[in-house]
């Protein structure tokens, strides 16, 4: 499968609740990793009760499930919703002399 982002993309995200957001099969999340201090973006593989299984679209080189194991729900900071492509609108937005709203580069798209 071709991935969905590439690094340096803009994405957007609804804020997970717990209890409250549905997380469904094929869905991109952002999360805290389980083991390092990082935010990582990946697409949900299988969902129980209280965990997630993530994996990379580019399986090959991709840190996901099959390196960390299942993902605890309370790591979960959000569900990306859609992501830019209008590459003008995207280069206006990450240009820090146009006064744009930042993105973190936490929340742009990692190596997967």
């Amino acid at each position: 499968m071709l991935p969905y982002l590439k690094e340096g993309d803009i994405v957007f995200f609804k804020k997970y609740k717990k209890n409250k957001s549905i997380l469904k099969n094929r869905q991109i999340v952002i999360f805290n990793h389980p083991l390092k201090n990082k935010k990582l973006i990946k697409r949900i593989n299988s969902v129980n009760q209280n965990n997630i299984m993530v994996l990379g679209d580019n399986i090959e080189f991709s840190e996901d499930s099959n390196k960390f194991g299942l993902v605890n729900n309370e790591k979960i900071i959000g569900i990306v919703t859609s992501k830019l492509i209008i590459p003008k609108l995207k280069n206006y937005l990450t240009k820090k002399e146009n006064g744009a709203l930042l993105l973190n580069q936490s929340y742009t798209n990692q190596k997967r």
